[in-house]
């Protein structure tokens, strides 16, 4: 039970931007020494900043949920941000899809464009395109990161210097507007979506609307690098009004 609040929790800071410890409390029907608890926890993780009687959005996310635990959190919004990404295919590209939850929700769709090839490195998502009679995939291998069940290092590097897509859907850990970047926590990794970003045609950023808040440890790419961003039509007007400005696509389903 305390992993599933704890999800809640990072779900309902990443909405709300803000909550208070006794609103936790009222919401989840525990303890104030739990929800003390519960985030501690999650600030050690780097997913949350505590406050004087509540917690907020970490404007510097150091450290991801794992894969497993991050499933759970926007999983309709992801759901519909999956959906959106297929059906932007013809059906005949070259698909790069990046390792993470929402990487999976477009994996999930594969099956509508059959006829196009998908190159991955998550493992994850090789089940996925595997398991729905995808004719045309390709795995990159290297060394393998448990954090969101990928594979990355110089072996990776080298495989996606050899290739080139049409389109890739890339996963990311924040979206900051102001600074019109893209980013993720895992330094390892961050070397994998910089290669994928640089041999694609276009690179969408496929991240539900709690991705817009703060920033994480590396920045992979500028709002220059990317086409644009799908996301969900929860996203507040001003943050949209600011991602069209910066001369980005953005989708909202």
């Amino acid at each position: 039970m305390a992993a599933v609040r704890r999800k809640r929790i990072v779900e309902l800071v990443g909405s709300q931007g803000a909550i208070g410890s006794r609103d936790l409390c009222d919401q989840f029907g525990v303890s104030e020494a739990t929800i003390r608890r519960d985030l501690q926890t999650l600030e050690t993780k780097g997913l949350v900043a505590r406050t004087h009687g509540g917690v907020m959005v970490n404007s510097n996310v150091l450290v991801d949920l794992p894969n497993e635990e991050r499933k759970a959190v926007g999983a309709e919004e992801k759901r519909r941000i999956g959906v959106a990404a297929i059906d932007m295919l013809v059906g005949d590209e070259v698909v790069f899809l990046d390792a993470g939850t929402t990487g999976q929700s477009v994996a999930a769709n594969a099956h509508k464009k059959k006829d196009c090839s998908y190159v991955t490195t998550s493992l994850g998502i090789a089940n996925q395109l595997q398991s729905q009679g995808i004719r045309n995939f390709y795995v990159i291998g290297g060394s393998y990161q448990k954090i969101n069940d990928s594979f990355a290092g110089t072996l990776a590097i080298s495989a996606l210097r050899s290739l080139s897509f049409d389109i890739a859907f890339l996963c990311c850990t924040a979206i900051d507007v102001p600074k019109r970047s893209i980013s993720i926590a895992s330094e390892v990794y961050s070397q994998v979506q910089k290669e994928a970003i640089a041999n694609s045609r276009k690179a969408f950023a496929v991240a539900d609307h709690s991705k817009f808040k703060g920033t994480a440890f590396v920045q992979t790419a500028s709002f220059n690098d990317i086409f644009g961003i799908i996301t969900n039509q929860e996203l507040d007007k001003d943050t949209a009004t600011q991602v069209r400005n910066a001369g980005m696509e953005l989708v909202l389903v």
